[in-house]
């Protein structure tokens, strides 16, 4: 038989057989003409070795099993004990994989120099993203939660504005109770949904944004963040989120086209679940960009590990950064603000 032949019966290549007979494993004759021909043990044995080589046995067991030296269970049992260490890296690996992918991370050589550490939630709360964020980005999820909680309250919205009526001794309808009801219960609820929001212009500058679900994305090819502008601008920004056109309304910044990060770090008290209050550090982030453009980010929440990719992300990417007390080098190694700043 010819090679091109056994290539078509075998579905190996002129290459592969010409590396088994190198090894020994077959000895075609050449006919008048110098050309190979493999006999019908160099076919069976081509098969053999096609067989054993699809279970990943390496060359040399390969031929230890073919000349009767090796058992071929003892050589399955080991070779499976190695693709299991195998199939346990490459789990490894995709999980890597999986998690730089998902988070959207730019390229940075610091990353290198990074322990992945497992997600946690803290103080109660979980991410709404998987992306790198400054503060808690408000997602579809969390809007239909926020309509779930809202409910009750607007349910009894609905009363108050009926027995407003009652008390005012005005006569309707039964459609007309309805209607009003509906009314009161829905106003009632698109207030406790805009409010929830926490607008900090009412005590602060206009500028400036505290919320749980404001946030800044830091994607691998830019920043992305909605900026509040007051009630009817949160209802719009909410019910997009509810119907996935959010995108419009955001607002996104390549890294170069951001001209100066400005990181303040004051002290604040803090109260979680007791009256008693207490001091801790707590890093305030202005964004100023190309086109003049700016957002102050007051307090924001950061959850995760997040904070130290911030950190990386911002130092290789942003080229005017100030930093007065340097807390970047802290919040990329995972130090306490508190410890950092307490013994400067």
């Amino acid at each position: 038989m010819k090679t091109n032949e056994i290539e078509k019966e075998l579905g190996l290549t002129k290459h592969t057989i010409r590396y088994y007979e190198k090894e020994e494993l077959i000895h075609p004759k050449r006919d008048e003409n110098g050309y190979r021909d493999y006999s019908e043990e160099d076919v069976s044995i081509l098969r053999v070795v096609k067989f054993l080589r699809n279970l990943n046995i390496s060359i040399d067991d390969v031929k230890g099993i073919i000349n009767g030296e090796l058992n071929f269970h003892e050589c399955l049992k080991i070779n499976q004990v190695h693709l299991e260490k195998h199939i346990e890296d490459l789990k490894e690996v995709k999980k890597a994989i999986d998690y730089y992918h998902d988070k959207d991370i730019p390229f940075i050589p610091s990353l290198s120099q990074m322990e992945v550490k497992a997600s946690h939630g803290k103080l109660g709360f979980q991410k709404t993203t998987k992306t790198i964020s400054l503060g808690r980005k408000l997602t579809r999820p969390l809007v239909i939660r926020r309509i779930i909680y809202t409910l009750i309250p607007s349910l009894f919205g609905g009363v108050i504005s009926l027995f407003l009526f009652d008390f005012a001794e005005i006569h309707l309808s039964i459609i007309l109770k309805f209607i009003i009801y509906l009314i009161g219960f829905l106003t009632t609820q698109l207030v406790l949904i805009a409010s929830h929001f926490q607008l900090s212009s009412l005590y602060l500058k206009d500028t400036i944004d505290h919320t749980m679900n404001q946030s800044i994305e830091f994607l691998s090819d830019g920043i992305r963040y909605y900026q509040f502008n007051g009630f009817i601008s949160n209802l719009i920004y909410f019910f997009t989120v509810l119907f996935g056109k959010d995108e419009k309304l955001m607002h996104k910044y390549c890294y170069e086209d951001i001209k100066e990060v400005f990181i303040d770090t004051k002290k604040r008290y803090m109260s979680i679940g007791t009256p008693i209050a207490y001091e801790t550090y707590v890093p305030d982030f202005k964004f100023t960009f190309q086109d003049q453009q700016s957002f102050y980010f007051y307090w924001p929440l950061t959850l995760d590990d997040d904070m130290r990719y911030i950190a990386v992300i911002l130092e290789d990417k942003v080229k005017n950064i100030k930093d007065p007390q340097h807390i970047l080098y802290a919040l990329k190694n995972g130090i306490q603000l508190d410890d950092y700043l307490n013994d400067q």
